[in-house]
């Protein structure tokens, strides 16, 4: 009896143990409960012992092993091993867990095994995160994609938004600068939707985030998955998903406890350089552009001069221009003086696990970015805190606590890397003389020095700290009938000190000259004023802090059952309020000197302050349905009201909601025949309507007095200033978009080949547009919901994930378009030459350019122009009668496309411009491939664009753009000379009007910016548990990784391809990435 009662007790501690880890208690230990039946199989059969373990040699826990054709069985340990009473006559034993193929393994005699299980790549069982819930994969109908913690993983990138480019279809994320903390970056799903922009609404844990940045400064390590909501499915978020939905659940702990610690160290180096000629390069362009207006030469410096630096040849040479003077010229490149290799590095550390009543998980990373400037520290330091923790009181009652912290420290130049710092900077100063002085020999013309400016000219200073603490209750009601309701408080602080310096500076013989001093006609008279002081260039100081703060409350009411076996309703009832509070105040005075202590009392200049507060609210009301027949034909109903603050009393609340269909053709008996190839297939049908509060003021409905500050008095003096708003609208709401999706999803051969596609069509009817009135109105009109905007697009994925032994390997890409148009919008019918935003008929951001014929070949070629064009009219380059201006040999020739005899362009169909295709990206991908063996993986991520129209009119766009500025040198040697005149460029010239018409937005300047990058690679190994074990380590895992290492581009003059459609080369160059890292468990 004593020895029942301890069989018993074991058993029942196994099967909590199995259940616990994730064993089946299907197939348990022992058939039933006679201890002299199992002390049989002991007697009579002998032992066997073995080790599971996953592809990556992590052992898997829970594991069942059990005898075919016997009820013998056990299940694997925490370390993956096991050992088993078999009978005499066992040949087979089989081996399963959940989310892996089963195993059946001949015994042969063996004794000792070590079976590797293959992932199943069956993922119909796959459960997605989609709004207020998750449904499984099989019976999803929406356009829903789901990116796993593995993604981010493999990136080793410490801005989760930036990971996830190219890692889904209808996702494009863009960025500006590698600077961290400034990357720019932005997010769009399947296109524009509005001419008044707007972003994807990010959710974090059920919740929404206060900003992108709360998103983007996330420690990917804490990040589950992340789901990305494209098509009616977003409609559950109303007012807010016209731009679509970022779903991101954060990790929980799970099984025993673990202890998690991450290293990162990187080195960043300069990718494609922003522009730097030599100074043989840039005297050799002035002598070319130079040679028949001698009078433009700015520099003042002659032709034999230019013609030395053109060889070479370093020197004192003398200027012509006056308070110039001598001066040295040498071949200096500022961007090897202004940028170096850089080293950043990141910890992390977590502590996870679970037990029958409760999980936890509290992690801390940290993190030390640093930007590529040599000059100063360019950077951000951040600190990552989170904890989430649950808690089961009851059987049917559990609370869930989820607290986090960010705080970022960033710190950069007041004076950071732009145009005028080193777009000013010629190649041919050195930064200092040689007494060690900062060398500037230009009189009035400060601006001359970037590493000056960048070193002494004074520091800005920012730091935010980001909390949040979610509170959520669970409740088991009774029969499938939930509760959850959920309550989050953020709160962010933001501060900002920064103040800019004048910079002395001296020439070549150790002689002061003017300060480096960025001079502005800014004042700050106005409140206004002072809140953007802080981008300008004037010395000072300014102090600026913000404040914001946001409540989320909701309750959800869920039921879920299933009826006779094949009838499946999930269904869900709920209201949420949100609550947003904004503070901000900053003020600011003028002329600031260094005196080693840095406060605003010791400014001496004009002062000013400026500030504000928000607070908007809503109410909304959400209910969803799904049902489904054994998971073959599926219907989703979603509704949603919402109601907000912004618009008047009796226009407050709008409603929004989506109908989709999913049919699972491949489980009907007429496709049977296909079931050795195709695995599974499904159609999916949507249509959802969504909001865009994208351009809608808090007190729009309200006719408000502004009250600011002017400058009043024969002496000027700030004075309170009063001023009335615009007219006001009360009928006024949201835009609503509505889409309309098709999609199928395949999977063959045994799901190791899953495909998807879907096409869609989105319509913006409501869009908010500026209307025209009469000056008679007295006042500005507020917008309506007049415009219409269509788009239209496809999305496709494919892959393939498959094993053989220890090696398994995997293959996806996707691939995805769209285009935009604007069908009606008051006010756009016209276009001018170049970039227009919006124009009725067009795609958004459509180019409009001059078509053109060559150059001219010859003077004669020039008379016969201006014969037919420009007859008494000599301003065919925009300046008026001039010789200076007049075309010549070498010239565009601009073509007269509508016969007028003129080369126009007004801004109409009757001028003489033609649209030529717009700067919004177009097949957009991202391609991964990688795999696995014996501890050793590999993963390889390539991210790019298909088509993508580019003119650039800016700084470096185009030769002599602005003459005293750097120049680009790839047009070095390919422009139209005498003796080369089938130059891919036109002639050279440092008359600005005719530098314009040469190449300002000409057809031939439209460069197609195609091009496929290498944004990671990666390649880790596991070291063996038999090693790691010996010092106390369950896995201790090493890396080495790269990103943006290689890119390939159609790109021509020199730029970017990342930087996409941007009109100067600007900003930071995009870093390339080399990094090291170690993983340890404990």
């Amino acid at each position: 009896m004593e020895i029942k009662s301890k069989f018993l007790c074991s058993k029942g501690v196994a099967l909590a143990f199995a259940m616990l880890l994730g064993g089946s208690p299907g197939v348990l230990l022992y058939a039933n409960d006679s201890v002299e039946e199992s002390l049989m199989v002991v007697q009579t059969g002998r032992i066997i012992k073995g080790l599971v373990t996953d592809a990556n040699g992590e052992p898997l826990i829970g594991c069942n092993v059990v005898v075919v054709g016997s009820n013998a069985g056990v299940i694997t340990d925490i370390d993956g091993r096991f050992t088993l009473n078999i009978p005499a006559d066992a040949k087979q034993i089989k081996v399963s867990y959940i989310g892996y193929v089963d195993q059946i393994i001949n015994l042969h005699g063996r004794s000792d095994f070590k079976v590797v299980l293959k992932e199943d790549n069956n993922a119909l069982d796959e459960v997605v995160v989609v709004g207020y819930g998750t449904q499984k994969k099989a019976t999803l109908t929406g356009a829903v994609e789901q990116i796993g913690s593995q993604v981010l993983e493999s990136r080793a990138i410490t801005n989760v938004g930036a990971a996830l480019q190219g890692a889904t279809p209808g996702l494009v994320v863009t960025r500006s600068s590698s600077r961290p903390g400034n990357e720019g970056l932005n997010f769009q799903i399947r296109g524009l939707t509005s001419v008044n922009g707007g972003s994807p609404l990010i959710i974090v844990d059920g919740v929404p985030v206060l900003n992108s940045e709360s998103f983007q400064n996330l420690n990917s390590d804490d990040i589950e998955n992340i789901s990305v909501l494209k098509d009616g499915s977003a409609s559950i978020y109303g007012a807010k998903a016209a731009n679509g939905v970022i779903l991101v659940t954060t990790k929980k702990g799970k099984g025993k406890t673990t202890v998690d610690y991450g290293f990162n160290m990187r080195f960043t180096t300069n990718g494609i350089m922003a522009f730097s000629p030599s100074m043989q390069e840039y005297a050799s362009m002035w002598l070319e552009a130079n040679k028949e207006m001698p009078e433009h030469d700015w520099w003042g410096w002659g032709e034999e001069n230019l013609k030395k630096m053109a060889q070479g040849i370093e020197g004192i040479y003398e200027s012509t221009v006056a308070d110039w003077g001598t001066m040295f010229v040498g071949n200096a490149n500022r961007l090897d003086e202004l940028f170096a290799r850089r080293y950043s590095y990141q910890h992390n550390l977590s502590v996870a696990g679970s037990t029958d009543k409760s999980d936890y998980r509290i992690s801390l990373a940290y993190a030390d970015n640093q930007a590529n400037l040599a000059t100063a520290y360019d950077g951000q330091k951040q600190l990552n805190l989170r904890l989430n923790y649950g808690i089961k009181l009851t059987d049917w009652f559990k609370l869930e606590t989820l607290a986090s912290m960010i705080k970022t420290n960033t710190e950069t130049p007041t004076h950071g890397i732009d145009r005028t710092l080193y777009g000013n900077d010629a190649p041919f100063f050195p930064a200092k003389n040689p007494y060690g002085q900062w060398y500037a020999n230009f009189g009035n013309v400060g601006d001359r020095n970037a590493a000056a400016a960048t070193t002494d000219g004074g520091r800005d200073e920012r730091e935010k700290l980001t909390t949040r603490v979610d509170f959520k209750a669970l409740v088991d009601i009774w029969k499938g009938i939930t509760f959850e309701g959920t309550a989050s408080f953020q709160n962010e602080e933001y501060r900002r000190e920064r103040y800019s310096l004048p910079v002395q500076c001296y020439n070549w013989f150790g002689e002061q000259t003017a300060k480096l001093v960025y001079e502005t006609t800014q004042t700050l008279s106005t409140p206004q004023d002072v809140l953007n002081f802080k981008d300008s260039h004037q010395p000072g100081y300014l102090v600026q802090a913000n404040n914001a703060r946001y409540q989320y409350y909701s309750g959800l009411l869920k039921y879920k059952r299933t009826f006779a076996e094949v009838h499946n309703i999930d269904a869900m009832f709920g209201i949420n309020a949100e609550k947003w509070v904004t503070k901000k105040v900053v003020t600011a005075r003028e002329k600031f000197e260094d005196a080693g202590i840095y406060d605003l009392n010791l400014a001496t200049g004009t002062q000013g302050n400026g500030g504000g507060k928000t607070h908007n609210g809503t109410y909304s009301y959400i209910a969803r349905l799904n049902y489904n027949y054994a998971e073959k034909y599926m219907v989703e109903l979603m509704g949603r009201r919402d109601g907000n603050s912004k618009f008047a009393p009796g226009y407050r609340f709008k409603s929004f909601g989506s109908v989709s269909l999913g049919w699972a053709f491949s489980e009907e008996q007429f496709v049977e025949f296909l079931k050795p190839v195709l695995s599974f297939g499904k159609l999916r049908l949507s249509y959802g309507s969504s909001g865009n509060d994208v351009g809608l003021g808090d007190y729009d409905y309200v006719s408000t007095v502004s009250l600011g500050t002017a400058g009043f008095g024969t002496i000027p003096a700030n004075q309170v200033s009063s001023g009335f708003g615009g007219l006001i609208s009360y009928d006024r709401t949201w835009e609503k978009v509505s889409q309309k999706n098709f999609g199928i999803d395949l999977n063959f051969f045994d799901n190791r080949l899953k495909a998807t596609f879907d096409y869609f069509i989105k319509d913006n009817t409501g869009m908010l547009v500026n209307v025209t009135y009469p000056g008679v109105l007295g006042g500005k009109a507020p917008k309506t919901n007049s415009g219409h905007l269509n788009v239209k697009g496809w999305e496709f994925t494919i892959g393939w994930r498959d094993q053989i032994k220890d090696f398994s390997y995997y293959a996806n890409f996707n691939i995805g378009d769209t285009k935009s148009l604007l069908k009606e919008m008051e006010g756009a019918d016209s276009y001018g030459a170049g970039w227009n935003a919006a124009v009725n008929g067009y795609p958004l951001n459509s180019y409009f350019l001059y078509r053109t014929d060559g150059y001219f070949k010859d003077q004669a070629e020039v008379d016969r122009y201006y014969a037919l064009y420009g007859e008494g009219k000599e301003d065919l380059t925009g300046v008026g009668a001039g010789s200076a201006s007049r075309l010549r040999p070498g010239d565009t020739k601009r073509l007269d496309l509508n016969g007028d005899y003129k080369i126009s362009g007004a801004g109409n169909e009757n001028s003489d411009l033609q649209y030529l295709g717009d700067s919004n990206p177009h097949f957009v991908f991202g391609f991964t491939l990688g795999g696995s063996w014996k501890g050793i993986d590999v993963n390889a991520m390539f991210q790019g664009v298909g088509k993508q129209y580019v003119i650039r009119n800016d700084w470096m766009a185009y030769p002599f753009q602005t003459r005293t500025a750097n120049q680009n040198p790839t047009y070095l040697g390919k422009t139209w000379t005498e003796s080369n005149p089938n130059a891919e460029f036109p002639r050279l010239t440092t008359n600005a009007n005719l530098a314009r018409w040469n190449y300002q937005n000409n057809d031939f300047m439209m460069q197609n910016n195609r091009y496929i990058r290498l944004k990671t690679l990666i390649v880790g190994y596991t070291l063996p548990q038999i090693w790691t074990r010996k010092v106390k380590l369950e896995k201790v895992r090493v890396y080495f990784s790269g990103n943006d290492l290689w890119e390939a581009t159609s790109i021509r003059d020199g730029f970017d391809p990342e930087m996409g459609a941007a009109s100067n080369n600007s900003g930071y160059p995009f870093a390339r990435t080399w990094s090291f890292g170690l993983n340890i468990t404990l």
